[in-house]
């Protein structure tokens, strides 16, 4: 049984990647968003900024940075457990494998649903947790 096959290299890629990602999105500024300077009843001026997530979307980026960590965590623990050599626990095998799939495609949803926000940073984990299920088969 070999620990590091390419299932399971690309896997911890997925998840280094989300890690990375979501540090930088707690601490850099990298989410464009509008602010108003002033609004009365015929003038509005607003300007282009550039926010943390946290500043973006308050509590609620935590959830953001949260799930990615989850689901490429998943997909590198289902990678480890579907690396069975044992005949007997064929099963278990395919629901370790069926893991995988459903975590990678979790993940790609999950970038889909937030591509106008953060999830175009997530987009190498994605594709990492992908390659990493297809692999597992």
């Amino acid at each position: 049984m070999t620990l590091f096959n390419k299932s399971t290299i690309l896997a911890g890629s997925a998840h280094i990647t989300a890690m990375i990602t979501g540090i930088l999105l707690i601490f850099f500024p990298l989410i464009s968003d509008v602010d108003q300077i002033t609004k009365t009843a015929n003038f509005t001026q607003q300007f282009q900024v550039n926010k943390t997530i946290f500043e973006a979307f308050g509590s609620q980026g935590l959830f953001v940075i949260i799930l990615p960590w989850m689901l490429s965590g998943i997909c590198l623990l289902s990678s480890f457990m579907a690396q069975s050599t044992s005949r007997s626990q064929r099963t278990l095998i395919l629901r370790w494998k069926s893991y995988s799939w459903a975590m990678a495609a979790i993940f790609i949803i999950f970038i889909i649903l937030s591509a106008s926000s953060v999830g175009k940073f997530y987009i190498p984990s994605g594709f990492f947790a992908l390659a990493s299920a297809f692999y597992n088969r």
